[in-house]
């Protein structure tokens, strides 16, 4: 009898042993999906020109742009935020922003990670496994619903599209207990285009018998209800997440103060080009953050920058976002360029001057100056003082040029908002430079030209300086022209 009886104990030690150690992956695996998500969306901007009211004010949501996530989703608990990918169609955001609304009216990410929660407790019971995962796609159909009640059947077609598309790619975040993602497309799809709006007198019918089955359920005798104190996680998840920067190591000769002003201001580009704004309020003086917010790049919120157009990284072809072309002990130069989906990209021109303090490198003035239309030739030589080799201006090697070759070839020539027809040389270096279209002020004329390669001279009357082109076609006699060189 004692044998029998250790042996039980043994056994319900073991089991319940098993048992704490799945809760504790569980929620392991919880800390670690939060920490991934928030890793994943570190670089997101807030999306300041589709941002409704609604969103800021009444239900404290505000929309993120990140160009790491393949679809939208909502993040958080307390202070939710809604993450949409760059360069997502207008068409699309309306009724995409109401689905991820519809979320968080309904407190569904709360929901959400209480059953998360209640998975991890009763991880055995395949019952509850299939609650969950019922559950978390009811929520999704319901919020499909909602759109498009909201919207109306004729965005069904597009919804449906919407959700394949984002299907197509990998979520990370899908089974996050504190994120909601698009999952399950077929089901939602076929959902979305069978939907019909329920009668009222069927909502009434459900909503009776739903108090009927409720009031049956008090007369039960008392179920023993045990209550558990849930961790204060939400409001350490809720903390923000600043934007990891490379840091270049200080040089330990104290005299050698160039070399270490550009060490700074490298690190100054870097956290630029990544919206790091703890860096960037981190290394300014009180007059360089005013000179920031009268420029629209910092508020008072803290959020630093822009969705688009922005500096950013091309991992394939391998050009900078930037580059520091002039760097002493006092002042700094540095060429941003910035992208568009269009795609297109424009140089920044940005001019520091700093101090140091502390053995610390503080930037005491900066200005920023967009060569989006330029008029003279000191703009001109400011935004190519080298040329355009090696730098994300070069529409050959930067891989845009592809793009909009074969944007060009399904619209008759034309670049993609169909202003400039890139088959005419001179238009095409007018729209790829970034050149003022104002004849008076910048005059194009052309002086060798065949089917492949012309010879542009770019006059700019205000400062009378002259700069010579060359236009080059890469993909063939039909295909766009591109700046080969400027000599």
């Amino acid at each position: 009898m004692t044998h029998t009886l250790t042996t039980s104990q043994t056994v319900l030690g073991i089991l319940g042993l098993l048992w704490l150690i799945v809760v504790a992956l569980f929620v392991t695996y919880g800390i670690y999906s939060y920490v991934k998500c928030r890793l994943l969306v570190r670089t997101a901007v807030i999306a300041r020109d589709i941002t409704p009211d609604s969103h800021k004010k009444k239900n404290n949501v505000s929309v993120w742009e990140c160009d790491r996530i393949p679809s939208p989703f909502v993040l958080g608990i307390i202070r939710s935020r809604i993450y949409i990918p760059f360069r997502m169609p207008k068409q699309e955001q309306a009724y995409i922003l109401a689905h991820e609304e519809c979320h968080i009216r309904r407190l569904d990410p709360l929901w959400k990670l209480i059953a998360f929660l209640l998975l991890a407790v009763y991880w055995w019971n395949p019952l509850v496994w299939i609650a969950f995962f019922y559950m978390v796609r009811d929520m999704e159909m319901s919020c499909d619903e909602a759109v498009i009640e909201q919207f109306g059947n004729e965005i069904k077609q597009g919804y449906s599209n919407s959700l394949l598309s984002f299907a197509m790619e990998r979520h990370p975040y899908s089974f996050a207990p504190v994120a909601f993602g698009e999952g399950d497309a077929g089901r939602r799809i076929k959902n979305v285009l069978n939907f019909k709006k329920p009668h009222t007198w069927v909502a009434i019918l459900v909503f009776v018998l739903l108090v009927v089955v409720g009031v049956s359920c008090l007369t039960n005798g008392k179920d023993k209800i045990s209550s558990e104190t849930v961790s204060d996680t939400e409001n350490s998840q809720m903390q923000q997440t600043a934007v990891e920067t490379t840091e270049v190591p200080m040089s330990s000769d104290n005299s050698s103060t160039v070399q270490e002003s550009l060490q700074s201001v490298d690190k100054w580009t870097q956290a630029f080009a990544a919206r790091d704004v703890r860096t960037i309020q981190d290394m300014a003086t009180d007059d360089a953050k005013n000179e920031l917010k009268e420029e629209n790049l910092l508020d008072d919120n803290g959020n630093f920058g822009w969705s688009s157009p922005w500096p950013w990284f091309d991992e394939e072809s391998g050009m900078p976002a930037y580059q520091i072309t002039q760097s002493d002990d006092t002042s700094a130069t540095i060429l941003y360029y910035a992208q568009v989906s269009d795609p297109h990209v424009t140089v920044w021109k940005e001019t520091l001057q700093y101090t140091r303090k502390d053995d610390k490198i503080e930037i005491a003035h900066e200005e920023l100056q967009m060569l989006n239309f330029i008029a003279s030739g000191s703009e001109f030589e400011n935004a190519y003082p080298k040329g355009i080799q090696n730098t994300p201006m070069d529409y050959q090697a930067n891989g845009l040029g592809e793009t909009l070759n074969e944007h060009a070839i399904s619209a008759n020539g034309m670049n993609p908002d169909g202003e400039y027809n890139l088959t005419d040389p001179m238009e095409a270096a007018q729209y790829l430079l970034n050149l003022l279209r104002n004849d008076g002020k910048v005059e194009i004329t052309a002086d060798k030209k065949d089917k492949t390669q012309v010879e542009l001279k770019v006059h700019f009357t205000e400062d009378d300086i002259t700069h010579h082109i060359t236009m080059i076609r890469p993909w063939g006699e039909d295909g766009i022209w591109v700046v080969g060189e400027i000599l």
